[in-house]
């Protein structure tokens, strides 16, 4: 089960880092003041959340996909979109890659939850399922801030930071990504 915590942790700090920032890529790519931003903001967020929920409503249901696959294919969509949201120059551009960030996020999200949950038996959910809420709202205690920061330090950085540890995390899942093949009381340490 660590494995799955430890891509949870990480693909969750780059979700805050990419949607916490976005607003100030915006207004600095296009070169407008923020009032100006807010309709292109809007448009850039929307097209995010439509992406993830025609993900996880429409396309998810499709395929039939475990939790391993959700996983590696979130965290290789959301590290190719995060690159391409860092460097896009225009509102259609950083649309179109935060869409693409997004769909990863829709993929991998669904992924963790359930793979978490399939790596230990019965006996543990409750467990399981603490630690998984935990990991989600950790994420958003230092992902944004950390986002800012890198931000301030180099627009593009928050995205690049984000892309490589989610192409990281694909290496690294790809290799420590199981589900439980203990039965039915594997322990929540594994």
């Amino acid at each position: 089960m660590r494995a799955w915590m430890i891509c949870g942790l990480v693909l969750g700090h780059a979700q805050a880092m990419a949607g916490q920032v976005i607003g100030f890529l915006i207004i600095d790519r296009l070169g407008v003041a923020p009032l100006e931003a807010i309709e292109a903001t809007g448009l850039v967020l929307m097209m995010g959340a439509g992406s993830a929920l025609l993900v996880q409503w429409g396309i998810i249901p499709l395929l039939g996909l475990n939790p391993r696959q959700l996983m590696l294919i979130g965290l290789s969509l959301s590290a190719v979109g995060c690159l391409a949201t860092g460097t896009a120059t225009s509102l259609y551009g950083i649309a179109t890659a935060y869409a693409l960030t997004t769909m990863g996020f829709g993929f991998s999200r669904p992924g963790f939850t359930a793979g978490s949950s399939l790596a230990v038996g019965q006996g543990a959910q409750g467990s399981v399922a603490g630690k998984v809420t935990s990991i989600n709202g950790a994420a958003f205690i230092l992902g944004p801030s950390i986002g800012v920061a890198l931000y301030g330090g180099w627009r593009p950085l928050p995205y690049l930071v984000a892309a490589a540890a989610l192409a990281i995390l694909v290496a690294y899942g790809w290799f420590s990504l199981r589900t439980s093949e203990s039965g039915p009381e594997a322990s929540p340490e594994r």
